[in-house]
């Protein structure tokens, strides 16, 4: 297991959820994980108007929706997580939401994706959706570390190294997007966001969302004529993500093929 001098778990999870948290205390003993809880920040506290880490008419633009104040509260406490790692001596951080789960085997992929750190700076280890990924560095015979060409989605497991922890917490502030939607942009913020391919860690673990799902939040959307600056947005980051995706591409594979580093990190580690 990797050094709990160098790596920590962060689990975020509301006060008022201790049915989760007991869930993920089952969870994160048979994974082996070291780990603390990061204390959720509860949307439904925030006075939105006054918060001067929510951009209220940027998110209007970007996601054509209006402020979710459990979607804020998902968002700072994301945040929260990621300067909590700072705070501390370590490496490397895990940041899960409390549905978060693992495989068996999980705490030896850890290790892997540490044995090639010098190649990302966030990984993604749940998903929505499929990413498109291309793979660029093998971890073992079942996984590969991959560059995404499109879309992921999800946070409920994304491990983090300090470099990828400072600049988020430059770039995603004020918020104008949900959190999974906001780390999409990592790859045009000049993160190496990587994913693992077979993803090893499920988006879906039968526990219901503490935001809510398609109908709970239909009534946040604004009418289909005043998206139209939302799609533009999104329609711009995917070409982003792809332009800036390729070059990270190519990148690795020109590393490999000058040996050294890049032709170790191509062969796993047994």
């Amino acid at each position: 297991m990797i050094s709990s001098a160098q790596f920590q778990t962060f689990l975020i999870n509301l006060d008022r959820s201790q049915d989760r948290l007991s869930a993920m205390k089952d969870r994160l003993e048979r994974a082996g994980l070291p780990w603390q809880r990061v204390p959720g920040v509860d949307g439904k506290q925030l006075d939105l108007d006054q918060c001067q880490d929510v951009d209220a008419q940027g998110f209007r633009r970007r996601n054509g929706k209006r402020l979710n104040p459990a979607e804020v509260g998902c968002y700072l406490s994301h945040i929260k997580a990621l300067r909590t790692f700072l705070a501390g001596p370590w490496m490397w951080a895990l940041v899960l939401e409390d549905d978060a789960d693992f495989p068996e085997g999980f705490d030896r992929l850890l290790e892997q994706l540490a044995g090639c750190a010098d190649q990302w700076d966030i990984v993604k280890l749940s998903s929505f959706h499929g990413g498109t990924p291309v793979p660029v560095a093998a971890l073992s015979p079942q996984h590969e570390l991959a560059v995404p060409l499109s879309r992921l989605m999800n946070a409920n497991c994304i491990l983090f190294n300090r470099h990828a922890a400072q600049v988020l917490l430059k770039r995603l502030l004020p918020m104008t997007l949900p959190y999974d939607h906001a780390l999409e942009q990592a790859v045009t913020f000049g993160l190496r966001l990587r994913t693992v391919t077979p993803l090893p860690c499920p988006a879906d673990t039968g526990l219901p969302s503490t935001i809510g799902g398609r109908a709970q939040l239909r009534p946040f959307k604004l009418r289909w004529y005043q998206r139209f600056p939302a799609m533009g947005f999104r329609l711009s980051m995917e070409l982003r993500r792809v332009y800036f995706g390729l070059l990270q591409i190519g990148a690795a594979y020109a590393t490999r093929w000058r040996g050294g580093v890049g032709k170790e990190a191509g062969s796993y580690r047994s």
